[in-house]
């Protein structure tokens, strides 16, 4: 049987970044997937009722208008040769680069599917047009893996255990070279973090991600396990994704037999590949193709910061036995992470909530561990640092050191953060941090700056801010500039991408002069900006004109 290897938990340390970066491709916005856009808070009117038209957009069934909208392209799978700026968190929170590294560059072909299991076509262009494909060659890849995208829903609780909001949820990943197969499954995202606990703990409503991670609590007896009682929003969640997954991997294992199987993922990611891994090794998941090979593939989960999924000892021990032992499970975390419900964490606001719920929901049933817990020595920040992936690495590396007597370089570029401040001086607004010292870097930036964010997404985010300004209790014509497509702020903005575009033409001429109409036309939005910045909804969409006329800058070399 597998035994728990250091090594191994930080190579999947690195399938976990991959998720991530697979989810904030799919975002339709990611640089402002949760419409924050200006200013932060527990509640913000404006931006209410920017969700509620959204909804509205997007046709939403009732039981579903209690989540934040999230826009996601569902129907193109996400490329792992592209690099995507992400904005996680609000107000002054760092935007995140997610760069191609080795293992993205090391997949020759990938592919998605869609909640039911259909493949995902995908329109390229090609020497004799337009072309649909089910898949994407990658004939420059450095190795020759094979990934498929899975989908699936967060969200769901025991009132409502279908209704859920569909996102990316992980890939299968097959290296024929190893004869392994990894399954991986993102952490959850949230933008307000203090907005997103409060919703979710009260009303099972706001970011579905954290709607599935307050029901932790809730009962699921599943019947195919003598009705152990698992987490009812981390089961659920699994649930929704089962056809898609194991589409999935058929299609990353194209006929072959692998020799083994990780399940692995961060934070809900790793809640969700224990679900996994006890589907496939006692329960549904692939039942008939893995009856055939089980005596022949090695199976185990390496959970990344994961909290418990199984409520009770009890239920433990009937899980045991369907999977006919001990648990191939593998929790590295830090001891002082309360994601993790470690016993190091004695007062954060995460274990005084847990201590509240459980008291209230479950007072004699327990959340337990599966498997082999491994707490990281190294890891020494308090929480919530201690749950970031970035810390976790650290005490891998530890670990590491420590096991192999040797040392491990610095990656930088595991998480690089940047500041973006759209309303800074002009060629200063973008910002990457000291650590930034290789030029590829730099290089990847400007391009996922570029590909995050395009004239006609923020065009249409600029319009659903203004959409709501005139139902903002302010006198009629307080905002007359703003409140539709005709209105001069756009116009201004209309006349700053049209020299974005001449300007991005090296062969343009007159740039000198181009390049101050851009600083005039910009300086002259930032003081509209600045002067809406009492209303959080005309502000908004200054704001989304000028990130996008930033990150065109930054990324062109606009300077």
């Amino acid at each position: 049987m597998p035994h728990p290897d250091a090594q191994t938990a930080l190579e999947m340390l690195e399938y976990c970044r991959f998720a991530y970066k697979a989810y904030a491709q799919g975002c339709v916005y990611p640089m402002d997937p949760f419409y924050e856009s200006h200013g932060a808070g527990m509640w913000q009117g404006a931006r209410d009722r920017v969700l509620a038209q959204v909804h509205k957009l997007l046709g939403s069934e009732a039981d579903i208008h209690k989540f934040d909208p999230i826009e996601y392209d569902l129907r193109t799978p996400p490329n792992p040769r592209n690099g995507v700026v992400y904005r996680g968190g609000t107000g002054a929170s760092p935007y995140i680069l997610f760069q191609p590294r080795e293992l993205d560059r090391s997949i020759s072909f990938s592919k998605g599917v869609d909640l039911e299991g259909e493949d995902i076509p995908v329109k390229v262009q090609g020497l004799f047009g337009e072309q649909t494909l089910l898949g994407l060659e990658h004939p420059e890849a450095t190795g020759s893996k094979r990934c498929c995208y899975f989908q699936g829903k967060t969200g769901m609780t025991q009132t409502h255990p279908k209704a859920g909001w569909a996102s990316w949820m992980g890939a299968a990943i097959y290296d024929p070279d190893l004869q392994r197969l990894v399954v991986v499954f993102r952490g959850s995202r949230s933008g307000s973090g203090g907005r997103a606990l409060g919703q979710a703990l009260v009303n099972s409503a706001g970011s579905p991600d954290w709607v599935t991670d307050m029901n932790h609590l809730k009962e699921a007896r599943v019947g195919r396990f003598s009705n152990a009682t698992l987490s009812a929003g981390f089961w659920y969640a699994y649930e929704s994704c089962q056809e898609s997954l194991a589409a999935a991997c058929l299609e990353a294992l194209h006929g072959r037999v692998p020799r083994e199987i990780i399940f692995t993922g961060h934070s809900l990611g790793g809640a969700l590949a224990q679900c996994a891994y006890l589907d496939l090794a006692g329960g549904e998941l692939l039942e008939k193709v893995y009856a055939k090979i089980r005596n022949q593939v090695r199976v185990c989960c390496y959970a990344l910061s994961a909290p418990p999924v199984v409520l009770g000892s009890k239920s433990k021990e009937k899980l045991e036995l369907h999977i006919g032992g001990a648990p191939q499970v593998f929790h590295h975390f830090s001891p002082y992470d309360a994601v993790h419900n470690s016993k190091k964490v004695n007062t954060s606001g995460v274990t005084a909530v847990n201590s509240l719920v459980g008291s209230v929901t479950h007072p004699l049933t327990s959340p337990t561990h599966l498997g082999l817990e491994i707490p990281l020595k190294d890891c020494t920040l308090a929480f919530p640092d201690a749950h970031e992936p970035e810390e976790v690495r650290r005490g891998l590396v530890g670990l590491i050191r420590k096991e192999a007597r040797m040392g491990l370089p610095a990656d930088p570029g595991f998480w690089p953060t940047f500041d973006f401040n759209p309303a800074g001086a002009w060629g200063m607004s973008v910002r990457p941090g000291g650590e930034w010292g290789a030029e590829a870097l730099a290089a990847h930036l400007k391009i996922a700056l570029i590909t995050s964010v395009t004239e006609e997404r923020a065009r249409l985010r600029a319009q659903l801010w203004a959409d709501v300004v005139k139902g903002s209790g302010r006198r009629k014509d307080a905002y007359a500039v703003v409140e539709d497509m005709d209105g001069d702020s756009f116009d201004a903005f209309a006349s700053a991408c049209g020299i974005v575009t001449e300007l991005s033409n090296p062969f343009t001429e007159n740039r000198k002069q181009n390049q101050l109409q851009l600083r005039t036309l910009r300086n002259e939005m930032i003081k509209s900006y600045q002067g809406a910045s009492g209303h959080k909804a005309s502000s908004s969409v200054y704001f989304v004109m000028l990130q996008y006329l930033t990150a065109a800058q930054y990324g062109l070399d606009i300077v």
